[in-house]
């Protein structure tokens, strides 16, 4: 990747409100993500069902603009190289965010698995290590429907974070876990964007928006449909 190409770019994008998906529209927005970047937005209350993880992942396309990853827009690729790209992020969902039909170890490690080439005991040993980590030791057995919601959480994290990804997507993390374990979430994102990760952060609850641990991200806020920087 070149060095000035953003991880991911918003280029004047506007998104006008799904009914089927319930998403909340936005206008004009602008924000670029490069390596090792983390930003910080502060969702509004009544208006959290925001539409930009769904765009950065190119799930969902704006009106307007442009959304582009590793500099290429998502409106413009082939199925192929849209599936390449996913390949490198990873995303805690702001619902529910797990397959029911697979266990959790599976849940885990199948992004990575898929599009990693990796074995699995390494993948495994990672996501154990990355669960201790997080205070799950050792991570439940069985579907995810039976799991305690807060583990659960936690386990979101890990998924996240396994591998070398190049952006995550944090919708609401902390929502459901620990106020005690926002801290810890907060130094793992500080490490792995270290590594060179880009992090768009999505957050409603104020009480972590104002945790010191993530006292370094770029932050924004959402006022009505409309950025802007903080």
């Amino acid at each position: 990747m070149d060095a000035l190409t953003s991880v991911l770019e918003f280029r004047d994008v506007t998104f006008r409100p799904n009914a089927l998906l319930q998403l909340c529209g936005v206008t004009g927005v602008n924000l670029a993500l490069g390596r090792g970047e983390i930003a910080l937005v502060s969702l509004e209350e009544g208006r959290e069902e925001s539409p930009l993880a769904v765009m950065a992942q190119g799930l969902e396309m704006p009106e307007h603009g442009c959304v582009s990853f590793n500099g290429e827009d998502w409106s413009q690729l082939t199925p192929s190289r849209i599936s390449n790209l996913r390949g490198r992020i990873r995303r805690v969902y702001q619902h529910y965010g797990w397959i029911s039909n697979l266990d959790i170890m599976e849940n885990i490690c199948l992004a990575e698995l898929y599009h990693s080439g990796r074995n699995d005991s390494d993948v495994e040993d990672e996501a154990r290590a990355l669960a201790r980590g997080f205070g799950v030791d050792p991570i439940p057995n069985g579907r995810p429907a039976r799991g305690n919601s807060m583990v659960l959480r936690k386990l979101e994290w890990v998924r996240a974070f396994m591998g070398t990804p190049e952006l995550i997507l944090l919708e609401c993390p902390c929502r459901g876990a620990s106020k005690a374990d926002g801290p810890g979430l907060a130094r793992a994102m500080h490490e792995i964007a270290g590594k060179g990760a880009a992090v768009l952060w999505l957050e409603d609850d104020p009480r972590v928006i104002d945790c010191p641990e993530i006292a370094a991200a770029r932050r924004y806020r959402m006022d009505g449909e409309t950025l802007m920087a903080v």
